[in-house]
């Protein structure tokens, strides 16, 4: 694997050298990285500098629907005065939506024309596996194919420390977080960073029993940030007409959560969206989820989306 990373290594400095934009392989290439750096979907910078420009985002890049945007009021969060919104997917379990969330909610808030930052947490890098795949489209042109939002890979234990240096003030700033179960600590720095963490659930006992360390996890956060952190469980993969998702509201409820009014129903265009790139389909359930969490935000404001 090091005669591996040595030859492309070499073989994108050539590349570069010569006046070519760096390949997108790059992706693969730091995740075999044992300490992967900052890297970009479709970038990386030799100096390795906090700051990740896609190649494919552009000022001009623009979705041409929802046009509202979220308002520029500064409020107290736990690490500095902030504009913006600061969000985390986080769970005990993999497989649980949390990647298939953090990338929809990102889709729908950088169409309603607001600066988004994804950060994918997760070692296992698939939010920007998801990214690099839906590039590569060959039915779409590279630009229609390329996600309208910056993402970045920040698997690290300093992540509350290390996104302020690479998210704007306005930024929405979206985290994938890795499975609690076996990254405890790149999870607990996303808690301790975001404003809000909603934690994705499937109406089943088993899902339900799940979110109860993650809860504690949360109230152990807070002793070290100045104010708590807001959580909320979003139910998922729920099956229509069916009882158990009351079934599981009502008993999310009694446990003491806060559960969104919107659910997200098992279709198909969710459950087989990874690599692909997201198409208006769907979006109007992540839309009701993203006001959502706007209305929790700034419940004294007008906020839309």
């Amino acid at each position: 694997m090091q005669y591996l990373l040595h030859y492309c290594k070499m073989f994108i400095a050539a590349a570069e050298s010569a006046g070519g934009r760096a390949i997108r392989c790059v992706v693969l290439l730091a995740r075999f990285s044992p300490a992967p750096p900052y890297f970009h979907a479709g970038y990386h910078h030799p100096e390795e500098s906090s700051r990740r420009v896609n190649p494919q985002f552009s000022p001009g890049h623009r979705a041409p629907t929802l046009r509202a945007r979220l308002p520029n009021s500064v409020r107290r969060c736990d690490t500095a005065q902030v504009r913006g919104l600061r969000d985390a997917l986080a769970n005990l379990k993999p497989g649980t939506g949390k990647t298939t969330s953090a990338v929809w909610l990102a889709h729908v808030f950088a169409q309603a024309g607001n600066s988004v930052l994804l950060v994918d947490a997760d070692p296992s890098g698939s939010a920007l596996e998801w990214s690099d795949l839906a590039f590569m489209d060959p039915r779409l042109t590279p630009s229609e194919a390329a996600f309208p939002f910056r993402i970045v890979a920040l698997p690290s234990r300093e992540l509350h420390r290390r996104v302020p240096e690479i998210a704007h003030a306005d930024d929405v700033v979206i985290i994938d977080t890795p499975q609690l179960e076996d990254h405890p600590g790149i999870a607990r720095s996303a808690l301790r960073y975001v404003d809000e963490i909603l934690i994705p659930c499937a109406p089943s006992p088993i899902e339900i029993n799940r979110t109860t360390p993650v809860r504690d996890e949360i109230n152990e956060i807070s002793a070290v940030r100045d104010r708590p952190a807001r959580s909320a469980v979003l139910l998922n993969r729920c099956i229509a007409r069916a009882h158990s998702t009351s079934d599981a509201r009502q008993a999310l409820e009694g446990l003491g959560y806060d559960v969104l009014g919107t659910v997200v129903p098992r279709l198909e265009v969710y459950a087989q969206s990874f690599g692909m790139p997201i198409g208006q389909p769907g979006r109007g359930v992540w839309h009701d989820v993203a006001r959502e969490l706007l209305d929790r935000c700034l419940p004294l404001r007008a906020a839309r989306i």
